[in-house]
This record gives C-alpha cells, structure tokens and sequence, in this order.
C-alpha cells in the first residue's frame, strides 16, 4: 500500500512547565497512528497555546500547509485541535482529511465534531467561572485572607495529611494516564513503559527515575 501523505498537529497548553512531557507524548501517540494506517508524516507544527485562540500560529500554519500540499492532518484529539465553536470555520474545508487518533482512521463525522467542539468550548467556559466565583467568594468572606498557609502541616496536621494523599491519588491517576497513552503508541510491557518514561525524563514523585516494581504499583493502585 502507498503511504498517504500527511502531517500532524500537536498543542499544549500555555504553561510548558506543567505539560512538558505533553508534547513527547501526543508525538509517541501519533507516530504509532501513522505507522498502523500507512501514513508518512513529512512535517510536525506543534506549539504551547490556549485552545481557545483560534489564531494559533502553528494551527494557522498546518491548516495551510494541508490545503496547499493536499494532504492529511492527524491530531491526538479534538481538543488538541480547538476548544471553540468559531474553530469549526476554519476547519471546515480541511476536516474530511482530518484524523483524530481517538476516533480511528476515518473522516470525521460532521455533526459529532460540532457537538464536541461544543463540550470543549464549554467546559473552558465553566473552568474559568468556576475560578473567578470562588476566588470572588473567598475575598468577600475575608479581605484579609492570604493565599496559602506556611504553617499548615502543624495547624491542621490531619487535613495536611489528606491534601498529601490526594496529591498522591492525582499523581497516579497522572501517571496511569500517560502509560494508557503510551499503550496507545505500541508500548505494550510495563519495561518499554519504563523505559519511555525515563528518556522522557518523568520522574516518581521523589524526584527518581521509574523502574518496574515502581511503575507497578502506581499502575496497581486503586
């Protein structure tokens, strides 16, 4: 079979600091995508942009370049891709050679885009609510109030101890994500895992590189 020609898109967040393995892993994810459905990737535009601005230079970039050179886009997601309504404009006229890797290679159904891309835009919507209502609640119960609490752990030593625990449940709740994403790239055993989290430089949460019996019990832990 022929390679069909294609490029992808890759896009996180505004802060890098706290998504910087996301790149590494939508590229793993994606690289695997091609390789199954004979695809040749030719070129990558990826960049770190709120999904919520349509003007993204590196999403501008690949949307010309598919158009002019005829080819296909593969995106992890459709939230990779935009998280507004207006989006759809500008996808529109490229979306047939459009692939997301969570749909499977085929084109995308017209309608299930659009009501994604409703959820999407919402839920940024209900994120940023959400955030300035409580923020606007804790200053008016206390306009003295200061963020954070050095002395918490001898204040409030139980509640300390839970925020610990959750921040532990969310952690492995992060790592398992990634591991189910890097399945998704053709890392089948728990060493490849290992070892792609390793040369991605994702670390326990002591700061030490991943080995089996660690990564285990993450994966193992409800």
């Amino acid at each position: 079979m022929t390679p069909k020609r294609a490029i992808s898109y890759i896009r996180a967040s505004i802060n890098e600091d706290k998504q910087k393995h996301s790149h590494n892993i939508q590229r793993d994810v994606i690289s695997a995508f091609a390789s199954r459905h004979c695809y040749e990737l030719e070129e990558e535009f990826s960049e770190y942009h709120s999904g919520t601005d349509d003007n993204r230079p590196e999403f501008r970039k690949a949307l010309d370049y598919a158009a002019a050179n005829n080819c296909y886009i593969i995106i992890y997601r459709l939230d990779r891709c935009a998280r507004t309504l207006t989006a759809f404009s500008l996808i529109n006229d490229v979306l047939p050679r459009m692939r997301f890797v969570d749909m499977g290679d085929i084109e995308p159904n017209l309608m299930l885009v659009g009501v994604m891309l409703t959820v999407a835009a919402q839920e940024s919507i209900n994120t940023s609510i959400r955030l300035k209502a409580t923020i606007k609640h804790l200053k008016a119960t206390n306009p003295e109030l200061k963020w954070g609490n050095h002395n918490l752990y001898n204040e409030q030593g139980a509640k300390a101890i839970a925020v610990r625990q959750s921040n532990a449940s969310k952690f492995n709740a992060y790592i398992k994500k990634i591991v189910a994403d890097l399945r998704l790239a053709g890392y089948a055993s728990l060493e490849s895992q290992v070892s792609r989290l390793n040369s991605m430089g994702i670390t326990t949460r002591r700061g030490k590189p991943f080995n089996y019996h660690s990564l285990y019990r993450v994966i193992e832990r409800t």
